[in-house]
């Protein structure tokens, strides 16, 4: 698999600090009830709270950055474990096109209301892609959308 290109789109600053800040105090909740003065809590709030910080972490872990790799046969983008691969013989059309948050309504692995699939750590200009025996289109936040148009183009038969 010879890559030929790579980039990784970091989330914004304040998504993740406020992630990190949230699992912080789900942790400092959680962690009282070891101490003499624990926060009352009975044991479906503690399970609760247990559930929403392994949540965090998770999307804290794995969402941190969406990560585009093409190679001569293959582009692949996603977070984490949470990714897409398609051939790149099967790419049927690409636009650049701006992420707008009220299709979206959020960020990650979002369904828009235009029934597209957004991979969005953030907004900006992203690409959108029709690919062959797929009924979704794919739209994916990059901080270079010109260059990976011009480099995915050549796929498109």
């Amino acid at each position: 698999m010879n890559i030929i290109y790579k980039e990784k789109v970091p989330t914004y600053v304040f998504v993740t600090a406020i992630l990190l800040i949230t699992c912080i105090i789900l942790l400092i909740i959680l962690m009282s009830q070891l101490t003499s003065k624990p926060i009352v809590l009975d044991l479906g709030g503690k399970v609760i709270l247990l559930i929403v910080l392994i949540f965090n972490i998770v999307v804290l872990f794995y969402f941190r950055e969406l990560v585009i790799i093409v190679t001569e046969s293959r582009i692949l983008f996603g977070f984490g474990k949470f990714r897409k691969k398609f051939y790149t013989g099967n790419i049927e059309s690409i636009e650049i096109d701006d992420y707008k948050f009220s299709n979206y309504l959020g960020y990650g692995i979002r369904y828009g209301r235009d029934k597209s699939i957004g991979y969005v750590p953030r907004g900006g200009k992203g690409l959108r892609m029709k690919f062959k025996n797929e009924k979704r289109i794919y739209f994916f936040s990059t901080d270079r959308p010109d260059e990976l148009k011009l480099l995915l183009e050549k796929y498109i038969k």
